[in-house]
C-alpha cells in the first residue's frame, strides 16, 4: 500500500470508528485542522477519507461549510421504517408461495450468524448478516426494482441502526431481535400470510424502540482521536 492510501486509510479507519463507536455525536462537525493536527496528516487524505465517509451515508459534507456525522431527525427515521414496512410487506406477498426448505434453512443460519455477531458486539458484521435476512425476501420475490429500493432503505436505516441502536448496550437474554426473525420464518414455513405480514408489523415497531434516540456521552472529536 502506498502511503497516500495508507494515509487516507488511517484516517478513514479513526473517524468511522469515531462515528460507529458513538464516540462523537451525531451532527459534529469533522473539522479538517483537528483532525490533520490530531493525526499529523495533511489535508489531502482528509478529504479523501470524509468523501468515502459521505458515500457511506455516515458523513454530509456541505459546501461552504465543511463535513458533518449526520444527524437524522426522528422523524426522518421513522419515515424510513414506514417505508421499509411496506416494502417488506410486499417482498413477502410476492415470495411467500415460491419458498422452499432450503430457503428456510438458509434464513435459520443467517438468524444463527446474527447471534453470533451480536453476542461478539461486532456491529459491522451484524449489520451485513441482518441486512441478508431482511433482503431475503426480496431476491426471492425475482422483481428487480423492489430489491433496488429495499436495498437502498435496508442501507440507509442501517446507518441509523449504527448511530442510534441500542445494539452496545442491550443483554443478548433479554433480546427478542431473534426471535422475531424466528417467528416470521416460521409464519413462511407455515404459507401464514396474515401472520407473516403482521409480525412485519411488529418487527418494525420493535426495531423503532431499539433506537436510542436521547443523547448519550458523548467526547470532543479532539479528544477522540488523541494519539
Amino acid at each position: 500500500m502506498s502511503e497516500k492510501k495508507s494515509m487516507i486509510e488511517r484516517v478513514y479507519q479513526s473517524l468511522k470508528e469515531a462515528i460507529l463507536f458513538r464516540k462523537v455525536a451525531p451532527g459534529t462537525q469533522l473539522i479538517e485542522k483537528t483532525i490533520s493536527e490530531q493525526l499529523n496528516v495533511s489535508r489531502t487524505p482528509i478529504r479523501h477519507a470524509l468523501t468515502r465517509l459521505e458515500h457511506e451515508g455516515l458523513v454530509n459534507v456541505v459546501p461552504n461549510r465543511g463535513a458533518f456525522v449526520v444527524q437524522p431527525t426522528t422523524e426522518e427515521i421513522q419515515q424510513a421504517f414506514v417505508m421499509r414496512r411496506e416494502l417488506e410487506s410486499m417482498a413477502a406477498r410476492l415470495a411467500i408461495s415460491s419458498i422452499t426448505e432450503q430457503d428456510l434453512e438458509n434464513m435459520k443460519d443467517l438468524i444463527q450468524q446474527e447471534r453470533d455477531t451480536y453476542l461478539s458486539h461486532d456491529i459491522l458484521n451484524y449489520t451485513g448478516v441482518n441486512k441478508a435476512f431482511h433482503m431475503y425476501l426480496a431476491k426471492k420475490s425475482g422483481n428487480v426494482f423492489l430489491m433496488e429500493y429495499m436495498e437502498r432503505i435496508l442501507d440507509q436505516i442501517n446507518v441509523y441502526l449504527m448511530l442510534y441502536d441500542v445494539f452496545y448496550d442491550s443483554n443478548m437474554k433479554d433480546s427478542t431481535r431473534f426471535v422475531e426473525h424466528e417467528y416470521i420464518v416460521d409464519a413462511l414455513a407455515n404459507q401464514d400470510m396474515d401472520r407473516l405480514i403482521h409480525l412485519i408489523d411488529r418487527h418494525m415497531e420493535f426495531s423503532l424502540e431499539y433506537m436510542k434516540l436521547e443523547k448519550t456521552t458523548y467526547q470532543s472529536l479532539e479528544s477522540v482521536l488523541e494519539v
